[in-house]
């Protein structure tokens, strides 16, 4: 008897997909890295002494030398004295929220062969984005700005540049698909212009598309206007709000390396120069102008600036253009010192640097540690004074909840802080060593 073929036996896999199901293993993969030296720097500075009673927190710093002192023939000198300069710094309110169906919550729980436990997942992303928001805080200053529009393609597309509202840095670092954005007319008093959800990025030319020309054009769009976070992308909500001088003070606020503050904390710069950080532009960018830099550092801030007082932190772009100009002379990097959170630095050329892929791409801070404080209001936690975390969802089978945190950055002594400026990048491109696809 003649065998025939049994292909045509043999039951498709289409016929029992009702009997089978896709086996994950594990649990969802971290394949994105969202961690930032300097926001762990602002996150476990310390209160000190410093405390919110009330609606603002008041301190004085003595910015003035004493004077009066001399030497005469037996006469002795007016009685005088130097006024302390006052600053104050006031708390800022920050959020996260989530929501969750409770039949989704229920239906996707974790199990033998599920994808993963969805509320643990959901409680990943709120914290997650909640870190996010530090690195943004902390990095940028209190104006919040994301970036700024370079061109207008087209109804739904911007061209954007300047991220952190600073020149040569990449716009789409803080910038993510699903993200609510606005845009602020800067022609017109920073109003806003419209706002949309955040559909594609084009990390080659840095173009942002977003989801609906109704809401983001209710104006135009143009050059050096402002781009910035947003709870919602109806600007008529009753809820709409920016992030635009709503953040917390950041190092572009304490450090101010651009220079383009006049009075921080309520004092003046020009009525108190000691108020300012040291800023240098950097002219060679080697080993020898970092070193001179600290120096100088500690010239005028009449404070002592070492690697054990202070940490350099800077974009990895300018920590391996640092290391080329070391090659002629065989000095090699090795680690320096452990941070909070087990960062570990880079030493070159005696300077302990902390590397940060969300930094600035041509600024080298140089910042003292103990001089540094975060104050809260509020802790950072979930809102459960009603009595729980959750609250349900009106009309509808699902809850929600949210992360409050009410407090702020500041340096009661600004001048121990200091910035290498304008920093040329002749060996490396900057873009290479960000966290953005863009290979």
């Amino acid at each position: 008897m003649a065998l025939g073929s049994q292909k045509s036996n043999v039951q498709a896999l289409s016929d029992i997909t009702g009997l089978v199901h896709e086996i994950f293993v594990g649990d969802i993969l971290p394949a994105v890295r969202w961690e930032s030296v300097t926001a762990q720097l602002f996150m476990t500075a310390g209160e000190g002494q410093y405390r919110y009673d009330g609606e603002s927190m008041n301190g004085a710093t003595d910015l003035l030398r004493p004077h009066g002192a001399l030497g005469t023939d037996g006469e002795l000198p007016d009685s005088s004295h130097v006024d302390a300069a006052n600053w104050q710094t006031t708390p800022v309110r920050r959020y996260v929220r989530r929501a969750v169906d409770n039949f989704t919550e229920a239906a996707a729980t974790k199990g033998e062969g599920s994808f993963a436990d969805f509320g643990t997942r959901i409680f990943d992303q709120l914290w997650g984005a909640f870190r996010l928001m530090e690195i943004r805080h902390a990095v940028g200053s209190s104006d919040g700005v994301l970036c700024k529009v370079l061109a207008r393609s087209s109804s739904t597309v911007v061209t954007t540049t300047a991220g952190y509202n600073h020149a040569g840095t990449n716009p789409l670092l803080m910038i993510d698909e699903g993200m609510v954005i606005a845009w602020l007319d800067s022609s017109n008093s920073n109003a806003v212009g419209g706002a949309a959800k955040v559909t594609a990025l084009n990390y080659s030319t840095n173009a942002i598309t977003v989801d609906s020309a109704t809401t983001w054009e209710v104006a135009t769009p143009a050059v050096n206007d402002l781009i910035v976070a947003a709870t919602t992308p109806l600007a008529t909500a009753d809820y709409f709000a920016t992030e635009y001088q709503n953040a917390k003070n950041g190092m572009m606020d304490i450090v101010d390396p651009d220079a383009s503050a006049t009075t921080v904390f309520n004092i003046s710069e020009s009525t108190y120069p000691r108020w300012q950080p040291y800023r240098n532009a950097s002219s060679t960018f080697d080993h020898i102008e970092v070193t001179e830099f600290a120096r100088k550092q500690a010239s005028k801030s009449t404070f002592p600036v070492s690697p054990q007082s202070h940490t350099m932190i800077a974009h990895p772009a300018i920590v391996a253009e640092l290391a080329r100009s070391l090659v002629g002379f065989q000095q090699q990097q090795q680690l320096g010192k452990t941070l909070e959170g087990g960062y570990q630095t880079v030493r070159i050329a005696g300077w302990d640097i902390a590397e940060d892929e969300y930094q600035l791409h041509d600024v080298l801070y140089n910042v003292c540690n103990e001089d540094l404080y975060t104050v809260s209001l509020v802790e950072a936690g979930y809102f459960d004074e009603d009595g729980s975390m959750y609250e349900r969802i009106s009309d509808f089978d699902g809850k929600e909840f949210y992360v409050r945190d009410y407090c702020n950055s500041f340096s009661p002594r600004r001048n121990r802080h200091g910035a290498l400026t304008g920093i040329t990048l002749a060996n490396v491109t900057a873009t290479d060593f960000d966290p953005t696809p863009n290979y």
